[in-house]
Parts: structure tokens; C-alpha cells; sequence
């Protein structure tokens, strides 16, 4: 090979890189805008969680970037000048977006490839509903509830019925989180295959999974009702089962204090708090017993991360959500701790050192 082929080989080596490198363009032109900064950003969940922004130079309102997309992403815009004027986006690799309009929802337009000439014709019609919203943000709040309760029966149904009519078209996937939250898992269900689970499976499979644990906790709310823990009052049966299928029973542990551990292995800091509680659990094992309970999880990932983490008291899971409600959970994670007699004495969200100051003033009595 000689001298003139290698180099002419290298150079399409680095043509080739370049465009691996950035496989997402956009550009753009905003009105009003004159030589400014646009910040582009999206959020990046594997292998750790990243916040990634983009600051992209803008000349007399016209800007023009690429950039390297692992997947698609959801994400916003927003110019460093006015950083309280913000839209929500996609960001899809293998493809080139144009905008134009000002950055809010009743200004934005789209084209450029497909996805894009798919897209703008969602915010094409997704913009009426918007300039009413954003009318209907000067009146008063009665009003307002009003106003936005007939926008959205009237918005929702004509959303789906695009869903129905468009189910194969990647862009469609955009429009599933807006149909009301009692009918999004619907929306989503009538995608075709393809779109499912395609380039924007990571999308909605967060959409899913949220709407799920959404749908769940209103079921619950309606099967307790008002059958929840009072501070000073007698601790419910939650009625869970155990690792090996068992029902656990806190009646069986009167006796002991007890404490509940509401967590899920997908929860960080529930994680990072079990040193501390695995202390005071050798601390004080003669008179306390610990029940961990399981949320918003598999059974193969609780399974998994009670193994994994070595956490030696009892375990149980929550499948339908209504033991939350019972006992109130606000998030994770969130400890109730009961006295032997099956008396609710107080309950602690976080982790925090305010709990385990109860814990041995209660236990050290």
C-alpha cells in the first residue's frame, strides 16, 4: 500500500469516526433571539446516573449542533438568558430535527427527517390544547380548574385517537403520557410491536413502569380506604408473604419492638442505610426484630438484593401496593416502628439520625 493510499485511507477512517461520534444533528432558528447560549440537556440512567448538558453558541438566534446518542432521549432546551422559558424534547440518534419558534409549548415547530416531520405534526396538534392552557393560567383557581378540567376532556380523547390512528410511528410514542394517567398503559399497549420496542423501549418502559406503580397505588387507595395507622393505635396485618411464600404474621413477634422497613432494591439511599440498621439490629436483637417490606419491585430483584446486601432479618413483599397505604408511606426509606403490645409508636421518612435516637431511648429503657 502506498503512502497516498494510507493517507486517503486514514482520512476515511476519521470521516467514518466523526460521524459515529455524532450521529443526532439539529438546527434551529429562535425568534426573538439574538447571539445567546442554548443549553441542551438530557438525563443518562446506565451505567450511573448523568445529567449531560450540551451549551450550544447562538448567532443572531440561529444555532446548529450534533451530538453521540447512545439511545433516544428525553430532555429540554432552553436558552442561558431565560432559563425559565424551557421546552421538553426528544433527542433520537440517526436523525436530524429543525426548529423553529420561540422555546415554549405554544411557540415550538418541527420538521427535518422522519421522525421529526412526525413529531412536529404532534405538537401541531398538541398546540391548541397548549395556548388554552396557558390562557387559562391567568384566571383565578376556581376558574382555572374549570377551564382546565374541559380542556383536558376534550384534549385526551383526541390524543388517543391520534395513538389509534398512528400506532406505528416512533413519534406516537411522545404523545402516551398525555391521555390521563388512567389511560396511559392503554396508549401504549395499542403501539405496534415495532414502535414498542424499538428505539423508544427505554422511554416507555420508565413511562410504563411509573403509570403501573401509578394505577397500583390508586387501586390501593380504594381497597384501604380509610383503614390506615394512627400514631398510638393498634398495628395492622399487612398480610405479606415471605421469600419462601409464607404469610408473616406480626402478631407472632409481640414481645419484641419491631420495626418496618418499607424499601426496594432499586432504592439508593434504603440501600446505603442498612450498615447502620444491620448495627442496632446486633445492638438491641434481644428485644427488637426488623421486618423489611419490599416495594415497587420483582420478586427475583428483592430475592436478589436480599441476598446480595446480606441483610439477616425477616423479609416480605408487597405486591399490591395496599400495605403502603395502610401504614402511609411518603417514600423511601420509611421505617415504623411498633412496641411489643402491637402499638404504633412513630414512623420516619429517610434516612435519618432522628430515628435511630428514638430507637435507643425507646429500647435502652
Amino acid at each position: 500500500m502506498n503512502k497516498k493510499t494510507i493517507i486517503t485511507t486514514l482520512l476515511a477512517l476519521v470521516a467514518m469516526t466523526g460521524w459515529a461520534k455524532n450521529n443526532f444533528k439539529m438546527t434551529g432558528k429562535i425568534d426573538g433571539a439574538g447571539n445567546d447560549t442554548l443549553c441542551v440537556e438530557y438525563v443518562i440512567l446506565q451505567p450511573k446516573k448523568q445529567v449531560i448538558t450540551h451549551k450550544v453558541s447562538v448567532k443572531n438566534g440561529a444555532f446548529s449542533f450534533s451530538m453521540k446518542l447512545r439511545e433516544a432521549y428525553y430532555g429540554s432546551m432552553f436558552l442561558k438568558s431565560n432559563p425559565t422559558e424551557t421546552i421538553n424534547t426528544y433527542f433520537i440518534p440517526h436523525e436530524e430535527a429543525v426548529f423553529s419558534g420561540r422555546l415554549n409549548e405554544e411557540e415550538e415547530h418541527w420538521s427535518g427527517t422522519a421522525f421529526y416531520q412526525q413529531y412536529g405534526r404532534i405538537i401541531d396538534i398538541r398546540r391548541p390544547f397548549n395556548i388554552e392552557f396557558a390562557a387559562a393560567r391567568t384566571d383565578n383557581d376556581s376558574i382555572r380548574k374549570l377551564k382546565n378540567r374541559d380542556i383536558n376532556s376534550r384534549k385526551e380523547p383526541t390524543y388517543m385517537k391520534y395513538i389509534e390512528e398512528h400506532p406505528d410511528e416512533d413519534a406516537t410514542a411522545t404523545l402516551v403520557v398525555y391521555v390521563g394517567y388512567d389511560n396511559v398503559l392503554t396508549a401504549i399497549s395499542k403501539l405496534t410491536p415495532e414502535v414498542r420496542n424499538g428505539r423508544m423501549k427505554t422511554e416507555l418502559d420508565r413511562t410504563e413502569n411509573t403509570f403501573t406503580q401509578v394505577m397500583k397505588g390508586v387501586a390501593a387507595r380504594k381497597a384501604v380506604k380509610n383503614d390506615t395507622i394512627t400514631i398510638g393505635g393498634q398495628v395492622p396485618e399487612p398480610g405479606l408473604k415471605d421469600l419462601n411464600g409464607n404469610v408473616m404474621e406480626l402478631k407472632s413477634l409481640r414481645g419484641k419492638y419491631v420495626v418496618l422497613d418499607f424499601w426496594g432494591s432499586w432504592c439508593t439511599w434504603c440501600i446505603k442505610g442498612f450498615p447502620k440498621l444491620k448495627e442496632y439490629y446486633k445492638k438491641y436483637k434481644d428485644r427488637l426484630e426488623i421486618v423489611g417490606i419490599d416495594c415497587n419491585d420483582t420478586a427475583e430483584k428483592w430475592a436478589a438484593a436480599v441476598k446480595k446486601h446480606n441483610v439477616p432479618w425477616l423479609h416480605v413483599r408487597s405486591e399490591d401496593g395496599i400495605a403502603e397505604q395502610k401504614f402511609r408511606v411518603q417514600g423511601y426509606p420509611y421505617k415504623v416502628l411498633i412496641s411489643p403490645e402491637g402499638t404504633v409508636l412513630n414512623a420516619y421518612l429517610g434516612e435519618t439520625e432522628e430515628f435511630y435516637q428514638y430507637l435507643d431511648s425507646t429500647l435502652e429503657q
